[in-house]
């Protein structure tokens, strides 16, 4: 989920895990990524590949675009979720890849994540998202909303949070969020409800423009 906001076309507000097993979207994303990657030449390792896939109003059709391909993982903290919502992480991918069974020892050295076992794509079996905290103020932080807080993290759909240190001190600059390098923490949401994790997903958001107070510079 990338918005306008602040000034900023695409700021993101939240990373959500879905199944790409079936037809649609998802899986023509994948589809075109796993084109991509080869064209690259890529073959080892982990890749975070961003594309955007729309459908063409004119004809029905989706359209998938190449924003940007990197050999690397994913720059949260993505195991909990992916574990709880999916039932293994890319990491882990890794491990079975490398050091997994090989057809001639029945040990499993890959953490339990034997490597034929992998589905070529994933299927949810939650609903999952990591949460970007987006700052709707600048200045010098006056407040901590610690009501506010508590509120998000009571939501139910909410299995865990964090603040960036620096934004839990009095007097501490902060700036409106129009990256990903200035947002100000995140939240982990996951429910099998759908309705209830969309709710908590929506009601966060809201919340957020209330953590702090500041004096404007």
């Amino acid at each position: 989920d990338k918005r306008a906001v602040n000034g900023a076309p695409f700021v993101y507000h939240a990373t959500e895990l879905v199944s790409a097993h079936e037809e649609g979207a998802e899986k023509e994303a994948c589809d075109y990524i796993f084109d991509a990657l080869d064209a690259l030449g890529v073959r080892w390792g982990l890749s975070h590949v961003e594309v955007i896939a729309e459908t063409l109003p004119e004809t029905g059709r989706m359209r998938v675009r190449l924003v940007e391909v990197n050999c690397r993982q994913h720059n949260t903290d993505f195991m909990p979720l992916c574990n709880a919502c999916v039932g293994y992480n890319s990491l882990d991918m890794v491990l079975a890849a490398h050091l997994g069974n090989d057809g001639e020892d029945s040990a499993d050295h890959g953490r339990g994540l034997p490597w034929d076992s992998i589905p070529v794509l994933p299927t949810t079996r939650a609903y999952g998202a990591i949460v970007h905290f987006v700052s709707h103020v600048e200045g010098k932080i006056s407040r901590i909303r610690y009501d506010v807080l508590e509120a998000m993290e009571d939501l139910a759909s909410v299995v865990d949070m964090h603040v960036y240190p620096r934004f839990m001190e009095l007097g501490n600059p902060i700036q409106k969020t129009i990256d990903i390098r200035s947002d100000t923490g995140w939240a982990h949401l996951m429910n099998d409800v759908e309705e209830e994790f969309r709710r908590d997903y929506s009601r966060l958001v809201d919340l957020m423009k209330d953590m702090f107070e500041v004096k404007e510079d």
